[in-house]
């Protein structure tokens, strides 16, 4: 399983702009196939930072996701909303069984 996480603070402006895009990356990616989970939290102590949360299925999975226009556009328009760098980690999560 892959997992990827995102962090960027969003200024108050450009708020609905960034819950926009995000619905439309939220909801088409969870309907990929190789998509397990895919959720934006709010810091709650810290308002305007914002997470995303990815499971994957496989690498195969991400590529796929990473290569959809929806997400191309996502990531053009994210640059333009958010204060600083998004931060963005992608690991790999072995099985329980894993040896």
């Amino acid at each position: 399983m892959i997992v990827i996480t995102g962090r960027m603070k969003i200024p108050d402006a450009n708020r609905k702009a960034f819950f926009d895009i995000s619905e439309r990356q939220v909801t088409l990616s969870r309907e990929e196939d190789g998509c397990l989970s895919y959720s934006l939290f709010e810091d709650a102590m810290e308002p305007g930072i914002f997470f995303f949360y990815e499971e994957w299925k496989d690498r195969t999975a991400v590529d796929f996701h990473f290569a959809q226009a929806y997400c191309l556009d996502f990531v053009k328009h994210l640059r333009k909303l958010t204060d600083g760098d998004a931060d963005m980690k992608i690991r790999t999560i072995a099985p329980k069984n894993a040896p």
